[in-house]
């Protein structure tokens, strides 16, 4: 069975920490910029993709248009930018 000592301060817990405003309309902008991505902001300031997430929501000025973001890889649009030019 365990004793009390088994459960030592080694149990970490969750702080919640606040960002402003201004920090998560950057963090939209640089990934609206494609500067960095949601899973990159996710692991860099320990924070869920939800949260990310619920972040575009509320400060993207693109959602706000209603214009939808793409996103491709790299060498998929050079592939699909080299076959428009091999059909030309």
């Amino acid at each position: 069975m365990a004793k009390p000592q088994d459960f030592s301060k080694e149990s970490s817990q969750r702080v919640n920490r606040y960002f402003s405003d201004s920090f998560k309309r950057k963090k939209v902008r640089e990934i609206e910029r494609n500067l960095t991505t949601v899973s990159e902001v996710s692991k860099e300031y320990e924070v869920s993709t939800t949260a990310v997430y619920k972040w575009l929501d509320k400060y993207s000025r693109d959602r706000k248009r209603g214009v939808k973001q793409v996103v491709e890889l790299m060498s998929d649009t050079r592939k699909i930018q080299d076959l428009k030019a091999k059909i030309r």
